[in-house]
């Protein structure tokens, strides 16, 4: 009888759920950082507004860099349009 054995591949993530992007870290210091101005200086303070904008910049960054990520079927389809695979049903 022949023995099978399963190999499962595992995704860096799944090796580290815990671990964060550079870009998630930065966000979450930046957050923290515009609260606790608004905190000590209001709404009106132009530090404020400037730490808020740049948690926005990184949210922005952050929204753009998980939209370019393409896993490798979604690489492989664009690269091999004419397999049975690349195919798109509407139902």
């Amino acid at each position: 009888m022949k023995s099978t054995t399963m190999v499962r591949i595992t995704t860096p993530l799944e090796l580290n759920p815990l671990k964060k992007s550079i870009i998630e870290t930065v966000l979450q210091a930046a957050l923290e950082h515009a609260r606790r101005l608004t905190a000590m200086h209001g709404i009106s303070n132009i530090d404020v507004a400037i730490a808020w904008e740049t948690v926005e910049e990184l949210q922005t960054a952050k929204a753009h860099k998980r939209l370019a990520f393409k896993s490798a079927f979604e690489r492989y389809c664009v690269d091999n349009p004419d397999a049975p695979e690349s195919r798109i049903y509407d139902c």
